[in-house]
């Protein structure tokens, strides 16, 4: 504790020392070298780190973006080690428990309760060391994001977004520093989009140009080109950057696009195409199409001003929905439903049945949201995949993977939520954390690889941690900006009843491109 406060002293009175400037900047940088540094080199604390970080809060130069990088880095290291002890942890625990996840009265046998009460204690532990480790990653990546200065940015450019060996969120990082110094280094900008192969190079490439708005518009070729990669995410990034760079050669190649897209990736060209042209045609091809042949020429001659529509808001034109909130727009669905035992309350949900007196039949919360998710899964076509996740103070899969929504699979998933059972508590952080799993983040996909593209939450309560006491709903948002770095996977967010965290789950579901029910 001595020792840690002594580092942020001397990090802060660094600032106050008179030197030359180029000095104060390589004293700076050592020191912060040594705090981010890993063990055994390496023995600063979060704290320390966080007083490096904001000791260098006025540095903007090549040296300070490596520095950045670099410690970035190693914070990412010791993240991974964290959540793969938390993750072994968690697996000990659910192996104790086996059997006995749904049930109110748990019994340990006595050989295994001790360590069964150790276990709780050090997942909780172990969470706070990754929640503070994941906060000031951000952190980190939020300061590489606000370089400027062109040495700084250019070495970003030519040095990391390029580079296999880094990871996809520091890749994000840095362009939106590119892309918001595109003045300074837009030429090299505009040139390394071409010769980009690596998925998430484009990717990142485009949200830099993307930033670059305007600014940007004479290099809009090599963006317009990437409409017709094969791979989806770097085709939607590339419409989502031509409604920044707003010209009217990207309309024909992104109505071409939206033809050929389906699920999330169509209703995001939609809307970009919408903000592109101010048109409102949502995701109907063929009004697009009829719209560009007989008015394409005389509006892109108008010389209109582009790139400042609004997306139009969903029709609801057909009953293919789960709780108000269409489901066919989603090519992989995880239905993520509340266990905990408050499920146990009384609920009288809209449009669920009468009696034969014709009054409201009164259920549960638990047994109500069972009969929403058997009608849902019910309207899923053959070509749709999902999975369930049922959550209490742990998660668990009803099956590991994602399952095509086959008659027989759906009919096996209906019987297995028949069957659900309320206890316990609300742990929507590891729950939340556990589908992502199903994203992709491996070698290959990077978090672009989407397996999964469509969440739908449902709770009654404020998140808890796995012992039953609340959680910081903030470092769940926190934690779900680092699991979904690209918002390519959407969170719906559905709120059972009134005693739960609703400016939580909204602004959860508003992060991640969803809507917000509450019943």
């Amino acid at each position: 504790m001595i020792r840690s406060f002594l580092v942020r002293a001397l990090l802060l009175g660094a600032l106050f020392v008179t030197t030359a400037p180029g000095q104060d900047e390589a004293r700076l940088l050592g020191a912060f070298d040594k705090v981010f540094a890993p063990p055994p080199k390496g023995k600063g604390t979060v704290a320390d780190k966080l007083a490096a970080l904001q000791a260098i809060a006025d540095l903007d130069s090549g040296k300070v973006a490596e520095q950045l990088v670099e410690g970035w880095t190693h914070v990412d290291g010791e993240l991974v080690q964290v959540d793969a002890k938390r993750e072994a942890m968690a697996t000990e625990l659910k192996e104790i428990l086996k059997g006995q996840e749904a049930s109110e009265n748990r019994t340990i046998p006595a050989d295994k309760n001790v360590r069964y009460k150790e276990l709780r204690a050090d997942i909780d532990k172990v969470r706070l060391q990754a929640d503070e480790l994941r906060d000031l990653q951000l952190k980190v990546g939020a300061r590489i994001a606000s370089l400027r200065r062109r040495d700084g940015v250019l070495w970003l450019l030519q040095k990391v977004i390029g580079n296999k060996k880094y990871a996809l969120p520091l890749k994000i990082a840095a362009a939106k520093a590119v892309g918001g110094a595109a003045t300074e280094v837009l030429e090299e900008l505009a040139a390394a989009l071409p010769k980009a192969k690596e998925v998430g190079e484009q990717i990142v490439l485009l949200d830099a140009m993307a930033l670059a708005g305007p600014a940007a518009r004479a290099h809009a070729t090599p963006v317009i080109a990437l409409l017709a990669s094969k791979e989806e995410a770097v085709a939607e990034r590339a419409a989502l950057a031509l409604a920044k760079l707003a010209v009217p050669a990207g309309i024909g190649p992104m109505i071409e696009l939206l033809g050929r897209s389906d699920g999330q990736v169509r209703m995001r060209v939609a809307a970009a195409l919408e903000v592109l042209t101010a048109q409102q045609f949502g995701t109907n091809t063929g009004a697009w199409k009829a719209w560009w042949q007989n008015e394409g020429a005389k509006f892109a001659a108008s010389g209109a001003e582009l790139g400042k529509g609004v997306p139009s808001h969903r029709k609801e034109t057909d009953q293919n929905y789960y709780f108000g909130i269409p489901q066919d727009q989603s090519n992989a669905i995880l239905y993520v439903i509340d266990c905990s035992g408050s499920m146990k309350a009384p609920v009288d949900l809209p449009g669920q049945g009468t009696s034969a007196g014709g009054k409201k039949e009164q259920t549960t919360r638990l047994e109500a949201c069972k009969k929403e998710l058997i009608l849902a899964l019910g309207k899923l076509q053959p070509r749709q995949k999902f999975a369930i996740l049922w959550y209490n103070d742990l998660p668990h899969f009803w099956e590991p993977k994602m399952q095509l929504a086959s008659k027989e699979t759906v009919l096996r998933a209906q019987q297995f939520v028949t069957t659900l059972t309320p206890a316990s508590s609300t742990n929507i952080h590891d729950t939340l954390e556990q589908g992502f799993k199903l994203v992709g983040r491996g070698a290959n996909d990077k978090y672009y690889g989407v397996e999964l593209d469509t969440v739908f939450l449902l709770t009654d309560g404020s998140p808890t941690t796995p012992d039953g006491k609340l959680d910081s709903t903030e470092k769940i948002l926190v934690s779900t900006r680092t699991w979904n770095p690209l918002k390519r996977v959407t969170i719906h967010c559905i709120a059972i009843g009134r005693d739960l965290n609703e400016p939580f789950l909204r602004q959860l579901a508003s992060e991640n491109g969803g809507e917000f029910k509450q019943f």
